[in-house]
């Protein structure tokens, strides 16, 4: 006869947040097309921004304070999609009709983004985005800095993790070169150029 054993429904509770945590921390971006040589654009003239799947981050009342609301045109199609927007330092750039626009779809146990993904627009137009895949934070190809270089060019660096790193130290870093075709019609496109990979200072 199987022992069955029940658990107050406090601690079950209590225990549930961090079983989706440990679930979603577990979910590893994709980095190989930091890889690639040469890169293979994955974006496409004329596309939609893409639907977000799966959005759980209105459900998650611990991290409301990170969420903000849409104020940009650009801003409100991301929203429209799906997507969540959410607060982080330098959010919303624009240079030179060039607006970079974050997303996500959901929150770790520490109320950092996962399921995120940056989109590009030129001149209120969706030209695509900085990454094939969607990212969480402190995992393997992370985006955590993207720069305007000119309405035509972009560059942005990712976090790459060994199976050593700690979760705060990733020991290199993948910068990605973009050019941005077509600023001025109505179908930009975002092409990523080449990626070169250099190793972090020790901290």
């Amino acid at each position: 006869m199987k022992t069955q054993i029940l658990y107050p429904i406090g601690l079950v509770l209590a225990l549930a947040p961090l079983a989706v945590a440990t679930t979603v921390l577990g979910q590893r971006s994709n980095s190989s097309w930091l890889e690639q040589k040469p890169l293979t654009n994955w974006n496409k003239p004329g596309a939609a921004v893409p639907k977000a799947p799966n959005n759980t981050s209105a459900q998650d009342t611990r991290c409301q304070q990170q969420i903000r609301n849409a104020a940009a045109p650009e801003e409100r199609t991301v929203q429209s999609a799906g997507w969540t927007l959410y607060n982080v330092r330098g959010e919303g750039k624009n240079r030179g009709g060039v607006s970079l626009i974050k997303g996500q779809t959901g929150f770790d146990g520490m109320c950092r983004p996962v399921g995120y993904q940056e989109f590009v627009f030129v001149n209120g137009v969706f030209a695509g985005t900085t990454s094939p895949n969607l990212m969480n934070a402190r995992s393997d190809g992370s985006l955590f800095q993207t720069d305007i270089k000119s309405s035509a060019e972009l560059s942005a660096q990712f976090a790459r993790y060994s199976r050593q790193d700690a979760l705060c130290c990733p020991s290199r870093t993948s910068t990605v070169h973009y050019r941005i075709e077509g600023v001025n019609s109505k179908r930009p496109l975002v092409v990523p150029i080449d990626v070169k990979t250099s190793v972090n200072p020790r901290q």
